[in-house]
């Protein structure tokens, strides 16, 4: 999630994914500085790589 993001606000998803892993469901949240909603790739931002990270999230919960 982008902090500058004007459609979902970080905060608000942060405590909804707080919520998801408080009752055992794997969750895992970036909250990229300054970025707003729709960033794509991250490429030359804060947020590159956060594909490769969603990936790697994606494959543990499929196992």
């Amino acid at each position: 999630m982008g902090t500058n993001d004007g459609i979902a606000n970080w905060q608000t998803m942060q405590a909804r994914l707080n919520a998801m892993s408080a009752l055992g469901i794997p969750t895992e949240f970036h909250a990229y500085e300054g970025l707003r909603h729709g960033f794509g790739l991250g490429t030359g931002t804060v947020a590159e790589g956060w594909l490769n990270d969603a990936v790697e999230f994606w494959r543990k919960q499929i196992k």
